[in-house]
């Protein structure tokens, strides 16, 4: 972690952590900050409902079948989903309802199942082979900006920044591939938070539900 201004008005000097995940500042730095923070997948219940709606979307009596919750228990959770915006309903063609007040809902960002996984491997393997090589060069540079700081009078190893290295190397990378376009900038949800969250299962595991890193 490294030292930063703490906001207008502090004046002391505050911690900056590797994961923003983990302060209680409310800095959005990484993508699943805002959903850890404000606690919007703080119960197991909406996980497994999340599991649920992205094989197919469902009604709030499905997923209560489906779960073997009880239907009140389900519509609270639905409702706090849709707030927090993780679902969303989707169109439903009304020869498929049974009645006229069915909802039904799917999660409110992409999901990349395992086989979207198996297609898109051969690019990411080319995008990591690219990253790793980038990072074995800046091995002796780095070897000397550590020598210019104070670190080693602090007894520091040089081997435990290198997580760091990465980490922030990667942050700008991609806050300046947002400046210039390349990336799409994080969207600002309605509560005001700023998260991205994509879903996806590894090759192999079923393609369960899982909150990932995007960068």
């Amino acid at each position: 972690m490294t030292d930063r201004p703490s906001p207008p008005g502090d004046g002391a000097q505050g911690l900056r952590f590797a994961c923003a995940c983990v302060s209680a500042a409310p800095v959005a730095e990484d993508p699943w900050v805002a959903i850890s923070q404000q606690h919007k997948l703080n119960n197991g219940t909406k996980e497994r409902i999340l599991n649920a709606l992205y094989r197919q979307p469902r009604t709030t009596a499905q997923l209560a079948q489906v779960l073997r919750l009880s239907a009140p228990a389900v519509h609270r959770h639905i409702t706090e989903l849709l707030a927090s915006e993780l679902i969303r309903e989707v169109a439903t063609p009304e020869a498929a309802r049974r009645s006229a007040l069915e909802r039904y809902y799917r999660p409110n960002f992409p999901v990349v199942r395992a086989a979207d996984r198996v297609a898109l491997q051969p690019a990411l393997d080319d995008l990591a082979a690219s990253f790793a090589e980038a990072f074995r060069t800046i091995q002796a540079p780095l070897v000397e900006a550590f020598r210019r700081s104070g670190l080693p009078a602090r007894e520091e190893p040089v081997e435990a920044l290198l997580h760091y290295v990465y980490a922030t190397g990667t942050r700008i990378a991609r806050e300046r591939l947002e400046a210039t376009g390349d990336l799409p900038v994080w969207p600002e949800h309605g509560d005001g938070s700023r998260w991205v969250s994509v879903g996806g299962g590894a090759p192999g595991n079923g393609g369960g539900l899982i909150t990932t890193r995007t960068r």
